[in-house]
């Protein structure tokens, strides 16, 4: 995705779910019967690893396109082999971390010194990226996508920070360079939707620190109202351009969030009510798909509600809060009425819309946080019922 973004190469997407979260559409498992992804069909060859598609897609795309790799005969082209061999033993070192535990402290070691490599890789440029010059090439763009989840899944399990931190400056440098680009900006996901996915992929990751994962997870009350600041995140740095304030981009969130609310409102109210409706008829290994779910119809009313008040709010900002929460309970005929049950299932449904916002598939991560946010405030109003 990435790399056709930065090439400017013409798409369409079309969302498939991983076996994880649903069943794969027949038109998709007619084109790939493996049900693999990413998948990609150029000239009759079906390809389903990232690094041979973005290889292709390189090679094919080649006039009018900014080259991704040196030709074959330079120099850079076998340092760009070596940075990719380190690569995957960056990945080899942050499974083993991730998901076995029985190495200890040798693991974490392991990790950080390897990523001490990637930083000195770094260093050795005259710039961000790792074979130089003024854009990234197909080596940063393989690497990102890893780091990315990286990032989220150390912060989140493991108490660590990739990010904002002394010992890794020139990878600092490097992903401050890659949010400059709304390439990447457009593409980019957020800490709680890698950790979400991870574990269906991967399998199980263990935890021994929740230094971080509360804020990931909104448990600390990150996902209420008021916000604060994005450029105040210290968790999920930098979702801020330098170039654009503070302020702006807490307005153009919010909006983003209403916006996308709005023009889905019928679809996302029906999704709502799975939270208050019957289990599908079948189950997938992760924890938060049930696209067979039986929505709560009943409700209907009660969330379409619901939705209007956090749109309305989105699109006027920072409010009185108290005075909010007094009009949505007196809206949806919960104030002072004692109707535990119907707040209790009212809240079922806005809190599974909540936990499965996913960036970048239906938000960047500041509308996300946005939605999250609102959500949160009707969630803390509901307990008041």
């Amino acid at each position: 995705w990435l790399l056709l973004e930065e090439k400017q190469i013409p798409y369409r997407i079309e969302k498939v779910p991983m076996r994880s979260y649903g069943d794969k559409p027949d038109w998709f498992l007619k084109i790939v019967p493996s049900g693999l992804l990413p998948a990609i069909k150029l000239d009759g060859r079906l390809m389903t690893e990232s690094l041979v598609i973005m290889q292709t897609l390189d090679q094919t795309f080649a006039d009018g396109h900014a080259a991704m790799l040196p030709p074959s005969s330079s120099p850079k082209f076998d340092l760009a082999n070596k940075l990719l061999s380190l690569e995957r033993g960056l990945f080899g070192d942050w499974c083993q971390l991730t998901f076995r535990p029985s190495f200890g402290s040798a693991s974490r070691n392991a990790f950080e010194s390897t990523l001490t490599e990637v930083d000195a890789s770094l260093r050795a440029t005259d710039g961000p990226w790792f074979l130089g010059g003024d854009s990234p090439s197909l080596v940063d763009l393989q690497y990102i996508s890893h780091i990315e989840r990286m990032a989220a899944s150390v912060a989140y399990w493991k108490g660590m920070q990739l990010r904002n931190t002394r010992q890794w400056p020139a990878l600092e440098t490097w992903f401050r360079a890659f949010e400059e680009r709304p390439s990447y900006q457009a593409t980019k996901s957020d800490y709680y939707t890698h950790v979400m996915d991870i574990p269906p992929q991967y399998g199980p990751a263990f935890a021994d620190s929740d230094k971080f994962s509360p804020d990931i997870d909104g448990r600390d009350g990150s996902w209420s109202l008021p916000l604060p600041p994005l450029a105040d995140d210290v968790v999920q740095p930098n979702w801020v351009p330098s170039h654009v304030t503070t302020e702006t981009a807490d307005t153009a969130a919010r909006h983003e969030a209403a916006w996308k609310l709005v023009t889905n409102h019928k679809a996302v109210t029906r999704f709502c009510l799975r939270g208050a409706g019957r289990q599908g008829r079948k189950r997938f290994q992760a924890p938060l798909a049930d696209p067979y779910a039986e929505p709560n119809e009943a409700l209907a009313p009660a969330m379409d509600l619901v939705l209007r008040r956090v749109a309305m709010h989105l699109l006027e900002g920072p409010s009185d809060i108290e005075a909010m929460t007094k009009t949505l309970l007196e809206d949806l005929d919960l104030a002072n009425n004692g109707n535990a049950q119907r707040a209790a299932q009212i809240a079922d449904c806005t809190r599974y819309l909540q936990e499965r916002v996913g960036v970048p598939r239906d938000y960047s991560y500041p509308a996300a946080r946005q939605l999250r946010g609102h959500l949160g405030w009707v969630l803390d109003a509901l307990k008041k019922a």
